[in-house]
């Protein structure tokens, strides 16, 4: 996973890339984003009512 992460943010793997192997790869992994600069990389896409 490491090196996804790389890729990543050095630009060779593009961010649907990434999430795609993130989230099938490895989905008992987790991902932390530490920073306000981490945070503003995401995009809200929606959310479903429970």
């Amino acid at each position: 996973m490491l090196q996804i992460v790389e890729g990543f943010i050095e630009g060779r793997i593009p961010r649907d890339v990434f999430w795609g192997l993130a989230r099938f790869n490895h989905p008992t992994h987790q991902i932390v984003f530490c920073t306000e600069e981490a945070l503003k990389t995401l995009t809200f896409e929606g959310s479903d009512a429970l």
